[in-house]
């Protein structure tokens, strides 16, 4: 039994919600792990909480860019898994990850197997050369075509909920909000991962994903909020790690520490911080989006019954202060 059978058994006060609130969102970068938001959004859909806009990083400018255009959260998650399940998405994944899994429980034996560890071997000499060779180990049209499956060629204007998504900007050294333009072009820019995907030219940027350093547009969504501000959080804990064995393990390392650093940083700008117990979730593993979407409902809704009481608290303290006084 989770947290969120225990609500209809819960003395829950009306007075914190007896009037619709409204909040801007902020949806982190995560990779496969951005689905736990859809299972977020809909608790967050189910009180009496309205999203008066989503900021986004990364995953999150994805999910939110498809919340803002259908407020019905069921339908979104069914596109969703739709997508997932795609021989096309299965293309793309085979794309990104290669014959990787070769191993001595591989069942595969001779001409296969070794057909198998040849083909696995070349594609990592291959994106070796286009490490040192090129902007990006990967294409960016496999970015952009999932992006196109998922969300309509609009500009920002057309979205129903408004809408700011956040990237870096190489050229400057900037962080950028976009809200106006392309929407597919803000969400590639956004979710295009240093050195995986190319980053993209737009306005005399060359953007990119900021998730990586900063995965929690809370401060951004903070800036606009004129009720309340709610932050997912789907970011990994930290770990610990043993052994280090080459410098960029250890590169890694310190590039993982400062983001988790700045992220309970962020964390303190909003009046709810929802964050999933993800884990054990890779970046790229979408193979249980149902089990994501769970863990993101029910984070949200300890979190949201949690805010409940404490501001019944809250508001009960000050009729008493008034009375008092």
């Amino acid at each position: 039994m989770n947290f969120r059978d225990f609500l209809p058994f819960l003395p829950l006060p009306k007075a914190p919600f007896s009037r619709r609130r409204s909040a801007v969102i902020a949806l982190g970068g995560g990779g496969a792990r951005g689905l736990a938001h859809l299972g977020a959004l809909e608790a967050i859909t189910q009180t009496e909480i309205h999203p008066e806009r989503y900021v986004g990083v990364s995953i999150g400018a994805l999910i939110g860019a498809m919340c803002s255009l259908e407020t019905d959260i069921r339908r979104v998650q069914s596109r969703v898994i739709r997508f997932l399940t795609s021989p096309e998405f299965r293309r793309h994944q085979a794309q990104l990850f290669g014959s990787t899994g070769v191993s001595d429980e591989n069942p595969s034996t001779g001409i296969v197997a070794w057909y198998e560890r040849a083909k696995y071997l070349y594609s990592a000499h291959r994106r070796l050369t286009r490490a040192v060779t090129q902007q990006s180990l990967m294409p960016g049209v496999i970015l952009a075509t999932s992006i196109d499956e998922l969300v309509p060629d609009i500009d920002f204007s057309d979205l129903p909920t408004p809408m700011s998504i956040v990237a870096a900007d190489l050229r400057s050294g900037h962080r950028v909000v976009l809200e106006s333009g392309s929407l597919r072009t803000a969400i590639h820019a956004s979710m295009a991962l240093p050195g995986i995907f190319p980053p993209v030219e737009h306005n005399g940027m060359l953007l990119c994903d900021i998730g990586v350093v900063d995965s929690i547009p809370s401060t951004v969504a903070s800036a606009y909020a004129t009720d309340m501000t709610i932050a997912i959080d789907i970011g990994q804990h930290n770990a610990r790690i043993e052994n280090f064995e080459s410098a960029l393990d250890v590169m890694m390392r310190m590039q993982d520490i400062g983001e988790q650093i700045l992220r309970r940083e962020k964390s303190q700008w909003a009046n709810i911080h929802i964050r999933p117990d993800l884990a054990e979730v890779a970046w790229f593993d979408f193979r249980r989006p149902e089990r994501l979407m769970n863990c993101g409902r029910d984070a949200a809704w300890e979190q949201l019954t949690r805010h409940r009481f404490r501001h019944a608290q809250e508001t009960r303290s000050q009729e008493s202060d008034v009375m008092c006084g």
